[in-house]
């Protein structure tokens, strides 16, 4: 979004500069005429480094504020005391026996920059594209889109499955993760991969959206909490 802007500011204010030059093309050898370009030229870069942070930023603020009115709505509605785990239907995850899913939705996977570009060629794959500067602030630099896929909560781990992927990640392995605007950004300790067509995915730092970050947060806790409390009994 950033970059397009910055196009955008740029075609605008050097066609204004053309424009400008070519209209007075007899004042060149002014001073007043040098002092005009330059005042337009300082505001061209003023324009052009934060017009569009502020855009960006106003953004992250919108999003942010949706997702709490979201989420104050879920709780009101029950929140965690809704979960309920249950057998997933026509789920791309090969469930274990005795596993259920609480959770699953459809989104972007992100991985970080340099992990799982290798084909089985040898040849470095080159990125399909990059998060969102809104959804994922700061993140965009150093990720790329990996696949379109599905995200699953069960009662044992968080896992993404989908075309030639399948990703397991047990609830102990998951060591932190960090909630943006539009999704969420994933740390572990270590990431199980049953695929041996998964592209060759080798990060334990990952991002996926959501439509609703702060609601998957609490069931990620939830879960989590689960696990804990199993593992103490």
């Amino acid at each position: 979004m950033i970059y397009a802007l910055r196009k955008l500011i740029a075609f605008v204010f050097l066609g204004g500069m053309f424009w400008f030059i070519y209209q007075d093309l007899g004042n060149l050898d002014k001073p007043w005429f040098m002092h005009a370009l330059g005042m337009i030229a300082i505001a061209f870069a003023f324009f052009w480094l934060l017009i569009p942070m502020v855009v960006v930023w106003f953004r992250i603020r919108r999003r942010h504020a949706q997702n709490q009115v979201r989420y104050m709505k879920w709780l009101a509605e029950g929140g965690v005391a809704n979960i309920c785990e249950r057998p997933a239907r026509n789920a791309r995850l090969d469930l274990e026996p005795g596993e259920q899913v609480c959770f699953h939705e459809k989104g972007t996977l992100y991985v970080e920059k340099g992990r799982g570009e290798e084909a089985e060629n040898g040849e470095i794959v080159r990125p399909v594209g990059r998060p969102s500067d809104v959804a994922f602030p700061g993140y965009r630099r150093i990720c790329h889109v990996f696949q379109r896929t599905h995200c699953y909560m069960t009662n044992r781990r968080l896992a993404f499955a989908g075309k030639d992927l399948d990703i397991r990640i047990p609830w102990g392995e998951l060591k932190k993760f960090t909630v943006m605007p539009g999704g969420i950004v994933f740390e572990a300790t270590h990431v199980k991969r049953t695929s041996s067509t998964d592209g060759g995915m080798s990060s334990t730092r990952f991002a996926f959206t959501f439509q609703n970050p702060l609601v998957v947060a609490d069931v990620l806790r939830f879960a989590k909490m689960r696990i804990d409390l199993q593992a103490q009994e």
